[in-house]
């Protein structure tokens, strides 16, 4: 599983071409970690297979998983990638798309915390990641 974080603005066009490649972006704002994009992906795959997916698509089920939200409206107002400044991508496959690639897109912020509703406890701070997967996972609890 690949997964890339890009500076750049992309269309609802450019989101939906990509999808049909298995090229799948989100608001780099929503997506906490590389752990956290990889265990959206799997666990979206999974919950398809299981036949429990809330959402018809594979690309907006892994926008409910990463937000925690149970609501399509507000996953896609959180992780949708359409005219935010910046996304990344997940894909099984290995791609390169033209915008300038940054690492630091990756990782865990408070900032993102905030952005996704994630309750941080005094002395947490470097748990950042595990309490977005945790935030993903009680998702599946409301199943």
């Amino acid at each position: 599983m690949i997964v890339k974080a890009y500076h750049g603005v992309l269309s609802l066009e450019e989101i939906r071409e990509l999808a049909s490649r298995n090229i799948f972006t989100f608001n780099s704002r929503a997506v906490m970690c590389r752990k956290h994009a990889l265990y959206a992906y799997e666990k979206a795959r999974r919950v398809f297979e299981k036949g429990t997916n809330i959402a018809k698509n594979l690309h907006i089920e892994m926008m409910l998983i990463l937000t925690g939200k149970r609501q399509i409206k507000e996953a896609l107002t959180l992780a949708s990638a359409e005219g935010t400044e910046s996304f990344v991508a997940i894909s099984p496959h290995n791609f390169q798309l033209p915008y300038d690639e940054d690492e630091k897109l990756l990782t865990c912020s408070l900032e993102k915390a905030e952005y996704l509703g994630i309750e941080v406890p005094q002395g947490y701070l470097d748990k950042l990641c595990e309490l977005a997967l945790e935030n993903s996972a009680l998702l599946e609890l409301q199943r």
